[in-house]
């Protein structure tokens, strides 16, 4: 052999070895719980599954039939069957796991103030602005739908435009701002195999389309749950009637499904719905995955026959919630804690069929039953689901350059009260290319946080709404919602400032409060967020609940 020709050689081998560890993260395919084996490659390994195909016909508002009426008392115990399924699920999930030994992620402490009526600013060059905050009262009344202590409300606006929505079944509209509101028509009945509206609404508006979308979970019965459909309205004009709605099915064929815990999520194509799949009869633990569905845009806000796929995920290490990523573009994220010390990010590219996952090592997270006592009557506002790992309260903001996500922990080593962590990766070139660059926290000394929900705005900035109360051992403050951002003036990893929005003096008596807040772009403003949130005023009732509408960030408000 020449010593040229053995040069040669070399050089294609050398070639040969690039090329095939380029393709090796690429053939590295396969379900979502086969990447859960997959704990060594930090991002490295990217695991591939296929959708299929679906989808959705729609139903005109001329056919809208009326819904039996559900009484309070009758809501009130569906809501209590439900929370008892996702509690007999939470307790087949350990809270421990992966790798030991790391450190948990810290952060100088963040700040949050007291909600002072009448004031806007705080007093800083470039401080966080609430430019609007109104009380919706219909959302503490039964006149447009039955109304919850455990409020949950979610609202998007258009303007001047503002629609809102709430446990259990309550919707209204407002056209000044939300100052004041208005009752929509009420929710028409469901299905056959789920006749009954139950609670868990979220609010989007699509603003490429001027259209607006909401969802509510339709069920069963009212004590079993043993089935479970998502319903879309597609609303054109938020202070007209909705013009269709699309029932999205999330065990075909079946009558024993549950579509747990929907929540939707737009990028430019597609409307995105999420639901935790439960099956089979109360006190049986039988996860069937976490299902997400994409629907075609332009024809859902036709009110035509909508496309899409569909796509279900499975984890060895037990059930975990997935819930859309905001602030999508051309690729939506959405992501679960894999173990204490690891993330799990998926990708989902408009124009690909297959999403994508990697794994990713943080610092330890701490999970657990979270003691967050506080109010006149020092009750404790986080039950087992507050700070679980199975991800009830886990959120994905996307921008341009990185994928964050959030998720509530317990207290720990280094943090007295129950706080939020999260994570920031850089994106590359590739969807699935992701860096770990932050690990941010929101933690207060001497006061819990919780449920964080997030949106993202036109310059990219994070707005976010929290849970902030009671503290460990007793003692602490009403729990209610405080507003904040993250941006270049707050970029972490730590002293995050918050404002409360709305003035509490209780805590929940049944250790429950809201984890379906919502965080949006405002419109036409796009530098701003629309957020919702709540304390309970007063008492412990429906009637105490001071349901709220604000619009915040830095600068004045367009319009």
């Amino acid at each position: 052999m020449t010593a040229g020709f053995a040069t040669h050689l070399r050089r294609r081998w050398r070639i040969g070895l690039l090329v095939l560890t380029l393709l090796l993260p690429l053939a590295w395919s396969g379900s979502a719980q086969a990447q859960a084996q997959a704990t060594e490659g930090n991002g490295h390994h990217v695991v591939y599954q296929e959708s299929v195909p679906t989808s959705a016909r729609p139903v005109l508002a001329k056919n809208f039939k009326p819904a039996a009426r559900v009484t309070p008392r009758q809501h009130k115990d569906m809501w209590k069957a439900l929370v008892k399924r996702r509690k007999e699920l939470a307790s087949h999930v350990s809270q421990t796991g992966g790798k030991r030994g790391v450190p948990p992620a810290t952060a100088p402490a963040s700040v949050v103030e007291d909600a002072l009526p009448g004031a806007k600013a705080l007093n800083r060059p470039n401080g966080l602005v609430i430019a609007r905050n109104h009380r919706n009262r219909l959302a503490s009344t039964d006149e447009c739908g039955v109304a919850a202590s455990l409020a949950e409300p979610s609202a998007a606006n258009n303007g001047r435009n503002v629609y809102y929505t709430g446990n259990f079944d309550h919707q209204e509209f407002s056209t000044n701002h939300g100052a004041s509101f208005s009752c929509a028509q009420p929710y028409p009945a469901g299905p056959a195999e789920a006749p009954f509206t139950c609670c868990d609404t979220q609010v989007v508006y699509d603003r490429a389309r001027d259209v607006t979308f909401h969802s509510m979970l339709y069920v069963s019965d009212r004590s079993t749950f043993s089935n479970g459909i998502v319903r879309i309205f597609v609303r054109r004009h938020i202070p007209s009637r909705d013009n269709c709605y699309y029932d999205i099915d999330f065990g075909p064929g079946r009558t024993d499904v549950l579509a747990d815990f929907p929540h939707l999520g737009l990028s430019k194509k597609f409307l995105y719905i999420s639901a935790n799949r439960i099956a089979g009869l109360p006190n049986v633990e039988d996860w069937l995955g976490a299902g997400m569905r994409r629907l075609n845009l332009d024809q859902l806000a036709a009110c035509r026959v909508a496309s899409g796929r569909a796509i279900n995920f499975t984890n060895s290490g037990g059930p975990r919630i997935l819930v859309p990523g905001s602030g999508a573009q051309d690729v939506m994220y959405f992501s679960w804690i894999n173990t204490p010390t690891q993330w799990r990010v998926f990708s989902w590219p408009d124009n690909s069929t297959r999403v994508g996952s990697t794994l990713h090592d943080v610092k330890t997270m701490t999970f657990g039953d979270a003691d967050c006592r506080g109010g006149v009557n020092n009750a404790d506002w986080a039950d087992e689901l507050a700070a679980n790992i199975l991800g009830f309260n886990v959120q994905t903001a996307i921008t341009r350059d990185s994928v964050n996500v959030w998720a509530p922990t317990d207290a720990d080593a280094r943090h007295r009260q129950p706080h939020i962590v999260g994570a920031k990766f850089r994106r590359g070139r590739n969807p699935n290319d992701l860096r770990l660059v932050q690990q941010p926290v929101i933690a207060f000394p001497n006061q819990c946080a919780g449920v964080p929900a997030v949106g993202v705005n036109d310059s990219g900035d994070q707005g976010l709404a929290i849970g902030v109360g009671g503290r460990v051992g007793g003692g602490g403050p009403a729990v209610t919602t405080a507003v904040g951002l993250k941006d270049k003036y707050n970029k972490g990893p730590g002293r995050f400032v918050f404002r409360k929005i709305a003035q509490a003096t209780h805590n929940p008596d049944d250790a429950r409060y809201g984890d379906y807040f919502t965080v949006n772009r405002n419109s036409p403003c796009g530098r701003y967020f629309d957020a919702t949130g709540y304390g309970l005023l007063g008492g412990t009732g429906p009637t105490n609940v001071n349901a709220r509408y604000v619009e915040f960030g830095r600068g004045a408000i367009c319009g």
